[in-house]
């Protein structure tokens, strides 16, 4: 009689495991952010893991085109596929290291008055680094 297993299955020990991060941060009114400079700081990347952001997308309205991604002293600029669309999505490979806080950057101007929410969305993975 023959003992026949089950295949051995791999054991995950940690080495190259991606973990999904997903977070949104938002400005409720962009009319009222001192100079039109309208900042979000999104949760900071763990100890030992890299941010790998794979998209990004954003309403804007009409109160700005772009926006700008900032890891360290690196700035990345994410702008709108048609300036007159409310909204910006976009696939992105942008890097944020161990115990960064990612941040991005919406400039409305300092004379901006419509009453617009600022919605941003940041998705990736979180990477053994």
């Amino acid at each position: 009689m023959s003992d026949i297993s089950a295949p051995e299955q791999s054991i995950d020990k940690g080495l190259n495991v991606t973990k999904p991060y997903q977070a949104q941060a938002s400005v409720v009114d962009a009319s009222t952010v001192p100079g039109g400079q309208c900042y979000f700081n999104f949760p900071q990347v763990p100890a030992g893991k890299r941010l790998r952001l794979t998209s990004v997308s954003a309403q804007l309205g009409a109160a700005a085109n772009d926006i700008d991604l900032q890891s360290g002293e690196v700035a990345y600029f994410v702008t709108k596929a048609d300036p007159a669309s409310g909204f910006l999505q976009s696939m992105v490979s942008f890097y944020f290291e161990p115990n960064s806080t990612p941040v991005a950057h919406v400039f409305v101007g300092p004379n901006y008055t419509q009453h617009t929410s600022l919605i941003l969305t940041l998705v990736g993975v979180l990477e053994t680094a």
